[in-house]
């Protein structure tokens, strides 16, 4: 018996054989010249694979799964895309290569800047770029095979056709493709793994959608397994037990039942908390909101509750890109956010970029310390053309609903006046173009500087509303690298330090009359939330999937319980002590 460890992506419990859907062997892709007067046939060529796989595309959505005509109509703009498309023209004539050759080398270009990121979302994005444009490069391949002159290049990433998966088993593979797991929805299968991929990836949606267990990165699992083979796969922990002793296959069977006994009764919670107000025993109502990093996933932070978009990463849509988006490409994303929400908020941080995330026009700059360094507002003060582009793009969408501005990484109140000061020529630029933006959108900050906390009465005066980034709060208050291993221990959200500093954020807040919000990690945690809530926040701000969780540890609490807790924990100076008194008290909840 061997146990094999992953990711979770997919809750549930499962025994049964193997089916090994292994790689099947690459398409070539030629690479010869053309002559200019080619290259319009050779882009008639692309354009038609174009519209025959949108077509293709349009034909699998039949309403039957929200999450599957997501995952569709994220692939539909991809095969529209403003930006990316024109690229492709431009390289054709530049280079007057072959259109496959050309397409294959920006498809890949694409997905290779999306997975130096480092971010698991946008790694998972990469290959939806080139599950998309495989299938247009399939279509141009079986329309027009490649003539004779043509030599091979690097193999694509579609595959040439759908195989047949018998009913019951567990499928295993190297990694999946979104267009080859639609192609499994009624395949029968009962489990999925994966040696690559993450709980974010399109198979670990649609598993999800498909209620069936999952885990991805289980490395090597193919090397030990054979069709037919029996094995254990528990999407609750995360693992894999390949040539599982008898009596752990009986334990692991009686834990399958009593798993779907556990997701009935958690259903029906779920659905009753849906519709209910997050608000405690004894009528303090609390606002929980999602954060995002892009637009699609506006439909699934609703589904799950969210009153609303409490942090709207715009970086990432940079991030996406090999080159920065301009105007109305970021327009129409920051539109589509907004109308997808309606009434309810959408607080979109302008640009984030630097340390960890950055952006094309960053990457030559090398930093000491990036974390410190020229990052967030800091860069875009530097950058006022790309920071006024992004503004009147964010006013613009603000005509459509109830879009606020956020502000990252403010240190002063110098900072926050060049900001709005930026903002204000914005504003005077779509004024004198007559273009219709709400004129009272409002506009906030993140407190994620110790001396933003610190100052945060005098910049309250300036704003009308803050939100706490405790990410970066814990980090810098307490000069810690959570990634390293040798201090991680000194980064704690119940820090009587950073403690301190939320509180005097929050009654900053508080004497000015200007809402404070959250949307660190920290209000995601429920036993944070509770402390919290006695501390005087009152609007939470998440990744979509917490938020049940934490509606469900409101409508339990009482506030007088909650404010009595945090009056005591103040008084502590371990954090320790301070965890163990909160989760003593939510103990009575139980």
């Amino acid at each position: 018996m061997r146990k094999l460890e992953g990711l979770s992506a997919s809750p549930g419990i499962v025994v049964g054989p193997v089916f090994r859907y292994a790689d099947e062997g690459a398409v070539s892709i030629p690479k010869y010249e053309i002559s200019r007067d080619e290259a319009e046939a050779h882009w008639r060529r692309f354009d038609a694979a174009l519209v025959k796989s949108r077509n293709e595309l349009s034909l699998l959505m039949d309403g039957r799964n929200k999450e599957q005509n997501d995952i569709l109509e994220a692939q539909l703009l991809m095969l529209s895309d403003p930006e990316f498309i024109p690229q492709v023209r431009a390289e054709l004539e530049r280079t007057l290569l072959n259109i496959e050759s050309v397409l294959h080398a920006k498809v890949d270009a694409a997905a290779s800047m999306l997975r130096s990121t480092g971010d698991a979302y946008l790694s998972e994005r990469a290959v939806d770029i080139e599950d998309a444009f495989g299938r247009v490069m399939n279509n141009m391949l079986q329309a027009d095979p490649a003539p004779d002159k043509a030599s091979p290049g690097q193999p694509s990433s579609a595959k040439a056709g759908t195989r047949f998966v018998p009913p019951g088993t567990i499928l295993v593979a190297r990694n999946i493709k979104p267009s080859e797991a639609l192609s499994l929805r009624d395949s029968g299968i009962s489990g999925i793994v994966l040696e690559e991929g993450g709980a974010t990836s399109h198979v670990a949606i649609l598993a999800r959608s498909w209620k069936i267990p999952a885990v991805m990165g289980v490395r090597g699992l193919l090397e030990l397994v054979s069709d037919g083979d029996e094995v254990v796969l528990d999407g609750v922990d995360g693992l894999v037990i390949v040539e599982p002793a008898a009596d752990a296959v009986s334990l692991y069977r009686t834990r399958a039942t009593s798993e779907v006994r556990l997701k009935s009764a958690e259903a029906a919670v779920r659905a009753a908390l849906l519709g209910a107000p997050a608000e405690t025993r004894d009528g303090a109502r609390m606002t929980l909101r999602a954060n995002i990093a892009l637009s699609d996933e506006v439909p699934d932070a609703k589904l799950e509750g969210a009153e609303g978009i409490g942090l709207f990463r715009s970086e990432f849509l940079f991030l996406a890109s090999e080159t920065l988006p301009d105007e109305e490409t970021q327009y129409a994303e920051y539109r589509r956010a907004v109308e997808c929400m309606k009434d309810c908020p959408v607080i979109i941080r302008t640009l984030d970029a630097g340390a960890d995330k950055m952006i094309a026009d960053q990457r030559d700059y090398v930093e000491k310390n990036p974390l410190l360094g020229w990052r967030a507002i800091r860069y875009c003060l530097d950058r006022k053309d790309l920071f006024r582009a992004q503004l009147r793009a964010l006013l613009r969408a603000s005509a459509h609903g109830d879009l606020r501005v956020m502000f990252p990484m403010i240190a002063n109140l110098g900072e926050l006046e060049s900001a709005l000061s930026v903002l204000d020529e914005a504003k005077a630029e779509l004024a004198r173009k007559k273009l219709p933006f709400n004129r009272r959108m409002k506009v906030g900050i993140m407190i994620e500087i110790p001396a933003a906390a610190v100052c945060a009465d005098q910049l309250a005066k300036r704003v009308d509303f803050m939100s706490i980034g405790t990410n970066d709060l814990i980090q810098y208050a307490m000069a810690v690298d959570r990634e390293n291993a040798k201090v991680a221990h000194l980064y704690d959200c119940f820090n009587p330090a950073v403690l301190r500093l939320i509180r005097m954020t929050i009654e900053a807040g508080i004497d000015a009359g200007v809402d404070v919000s959250m949307c660190g990690e920290m209000a995601g945690d429920p036993a944070s939330v509770f402390l919290l809530m006695g501390m005087g926040l009152r609007n939470f701000s998440m990744s979509a999937a917490h938020i049940a969780t934490v509606k469900e540890l409101i409508r339990k609490a009482s506030l007088r319980d909650a404010i009595e807790v945090a009056e005591s924990a103040m008084g502590l100076t371990a954090p320790r002590e301070i965890r163990k008194l909160v989760q003593e008290r939510l103990k009575t909840y139980e």
